[in-house]
């Protein structure tokens, strides 16, 4: 599985920009604000229907233009595909090969990827809803099953905070109900998940680190889902808001036994992140039973010169790879992509 060749139109400050890659290591080199980000914030896009930067997808039009296009072909088993993907503000529009879509979700799982990012510290340093993010990106990849029972789930959870905002409870157990199965598919997927990161985890931690990192789910509720809600009623009713659920689940980062959040320089913890990435994508390897694409932020910032190094080595046998930078590297990619002002490209190959 590859990435061809990626084009841009009005999106973010690229007005028009057609890429093509390499199966290997691509090196995005330019100054800051060329757009570098802006490129690997597209393919984001279009491998989980999302931005990593915005929840506004009208953000990603370029001021003044009436929409943004991306195009991208690539090859995955062998079978040579395409995927075009449009927003104007209102519409979504997204095209597979000959197949249309009004909902960027459809092309979750096609080409499954891990991104590490500037933004990711929050993984660590974050708020449970930024973890909760990277577990539902990581699962939602290659479990259609687990996109649609979060959506139900959420459904319910707003209807439920609804009739707790009015003090009604006449058809709140119908929502505790629909809330509880989605839930505990929820929980569960979650708790498999972070089992397989973990054996992962381990080994690229002895590489970038001297220290000694865990994790492990920490779910909000666990057992009999309804009666627990049921009891927790009154509760939730002077909050206005449901207390607990899937939608408060957490995922604890530990090193050395206590917790990295509090406890962990920030050395420590953007070597912790680097391992979390490789193994996220060990594990996604496992489950698509192919290589996914992995795309680096900022390479180079996040680690000192020693784990830097370290990391670059890891890239051998990871399949393609994308890393920006904006710093001048002699390391040989295979694919060295210069990003200059205007969003023009020079290319060259090792």
């Amino acid at each position: 599985m590859w990435l061809k060749r990626l084009a841009l139109s009005n999106f973010r400050n690229h007005k028009n920009l057609n890429v093509e890659f390499c199966p290997g290591v691509n090196l995005i080199q330019g100054k800051n604000g060329l757009g570098k980000t802006n490129l690997l914030e597209a393919l984001h896009l279009i491998s989980t229907g999302r931005s990593f930067r915005t929840a506004h997808l009208s953000d990603l039009i370029c001021h003044g233009a009436p929409a943004f296009h991306i195009s991208a072909e690539f090859e995955r088993d062998g079978i040579e595909q395409s995927l075009t993907m449009s927003f104007d503000g209102t519409a979504r529009k997204l095209k597979i090969n000959a197949t249309k879509y009004s909902n960027f979700s459809n092309a979750l799982g096609l080409l499954p990827s891990v991104l590490y990012a500037p933004y990711d510290h929050a993984l660590i340093a974050g708020a449970p809803a930024d973890r909760r993010r990277f577990l539902n990106i990581h699962i939602a990849q290659t479990d259609p099953v687990y996109v649609h029972y979060l959506m139900r789930y959420s459904k319910a959870l707003k209807q439920r905070n609804a009739l707790l905002k009015t003090k009604q409870e006449a058809s709140i157990e119908v929502w505790e109900a629909q809330m509880a199965q989605s839930g505990s598919y929820l929980i569960n997927r979650r708790q498999k998940a972070i089992q397989t990161l973990g054996p992962h985890l381990k080994p690229y931690i002895e590489r970038l680190s001297d220290d000694d990192f865990s994790i492990c789910f920490q779910p909000s509720l666990t057992g009999d889902l309804c009666a627990q809600w049921k009891a927790q009623r009154k509760k939730d009713m002077l909050m206005n808001t449901t207390l607990l659920g899937p939608h408060r689940d957490d995922l604890a980062i530990q090193a050395n036994g206590k917790s990295a959040k509090a406890f962990s320089s920030e050395g420590q913890k953007r070597s912790c992140l680097a391992a979390l990435k490789l193994a996220q994508w060990n594990a996604l390897k496992e489950e698509v039973e192919d290589l996914p694409l992995l795309a680096i932020d900022d390479f180079g910032v996040h680690l000192d010169e020693t784990r830097t190094a370290r990391l670059w080595a890891t890239f051998k046998g990871l399949g393609q790879v994308f890393l920006t930078t904006p710093l001048k590297f002699i390391r040989s990619a295979d694919k060295i992509i210069n990003i200059q002002s205007g969003g023009s490209l020079t290319i060259c190959k090792h």
